[in-house]
């Protein structure tokens, strides 16, 4: 089997696959992407070859691809792959696996909202006592008792209601196709019913795919009708909360703060300092910001290779793709 890797997955990609496949299979690497649209000669002779593309993007750049019976997506996100010009012959797969990793980021940032051990902790050497009863200080809050709404009830989501109700959180849901899921939230509804469930909670976990219906969901109105006091936590995409409404609430106090793993733009080779966003979230206390990697642990990575290997697998004996997107068209 002919197995082709574009772009920065390429390094890990033929490590794990080589390990696991030894001479059963044929690697190459190429990178197709970025700001360097120019397609090589061996780029184009490696995509006439290549019998599975494993690849974050697809595109009418990319060069004929006679041979391709799959295009694995690396990812669960299919933002950057137009279905459109991957060749019929080829079946479309993604791999999720990046939901442990998020949910334990969600409850870093939530627990640090509450708690504050490490802002307490560089207080506390510095020589502050603030809050603690021997001097009479403030209390602090508990995640027990508030509720979580889930923009996105997929694998995040779920991942994350599983450890809210161990924290005896109340879990509100939203989802595309609204259904009985487990574990069971306490409401479940549709994109459409945001409204209904904004002025309810404490935490609104973005968690959603960035599609033509979720972009922009989250505006200046879904804004202003969430507590004062609330946290929005996006580690799903930066557009499906508008960016400069989000800034707005952030800096007036229509929220109480944001923790934010996914942005507006992103580094390059042409600007690889580059802001995250047009509007200086850096520069206020009540957010708490990181450069997308909610998701990105070593065991997303073992378990995403090795449902991509189960892939390239069934592929090569006949059996049943992993996460089809889309089968093969003759």
């Amino acid at each position: 089997m002919k197995v082709l890797l574009n772009g920065g997955v390429a390094r890990r990609g033929m490590e794990i696959l080589s390990e696991r496949f030894g001479d059963r299979i044929s690697l190459r690497q190429i990178a197709i992407g970025g700001n360097d649209p120019a397609i090589t000669e061996d780029v184009a002779n490696s995509m006439g070859w290549a019998e599975v593309l494993i690849s974050l993007n697809y595109g009418p750049e990319f060069p004929p691809a006679p041979n391709l019976k799959l295009l694995q997506i690396p990812a669960s996100g299919l933002d950057a792959i137009e279905l459109k010009e991957v060749p019929g012959g080829a079946a479309i797969c993604n791999v999720y696996e990046h939901e442990v990793g998020i949910a334990e980021y969600t409850f870093n940032g939530m627990l640090e909202w509450v708690v504050g051990l490490a802002r307490r902790n560089e207080a506390f050497k510095r020589g502050d006592w603030t809050g603690t009863p021997s001097l009479g200080g403030e209390t602090r809050g508990e995640l027990a008792g508030l509720t979580i709404g889930c923009l996105g009830y997929g694998n995040i989501g779920r991942a994350v209601a599983r450890r809210a109700l161990a924290f005896d959180m109340k879990v509100l849901a939203l989802t595309r196709n609204p259904r009985l899921l487990d574990p069971e939230p306490a409401f479940m509804g549709a994109y459409a019913d945001l409204p209904k469930i904004l002025d309810a909670v404490d935490f609104l976990l973005v968690c959603c795919p960035l599609t033509e219906d979720t972009r922009s969901i989250t505006g200046a109105a879904e804004l202003a009708a969430m507590k004062s006091g609330s946290v929005l936590i996006n580690v799903a995409r930066g557009h499906i909360v508008e960016e400069g409404a989000l800034f707005t609430a952030l800096r007036d106090g229509g929220i109480g703060g944001a923790i934010l793993d996914t942005w507006y733009q992103y580094p390059n080779a042409d600007d690889p300092g580059i802001r995250p966003s047009h509007q200086p979230f850096h520069e206020l206390d009540n957010v708490l910001m990181t450069p997308h990697i909610s998701g990105w642990t070593e065991g997303q990575q073992q378990r995403r290779w090795a449902k991509t290997g189960d892939n390239i697998e069934a592929l090569m004996t006949g059996g049943n793709l992993i996460n089809l997107i889309r089968p093969s068209r003759p």
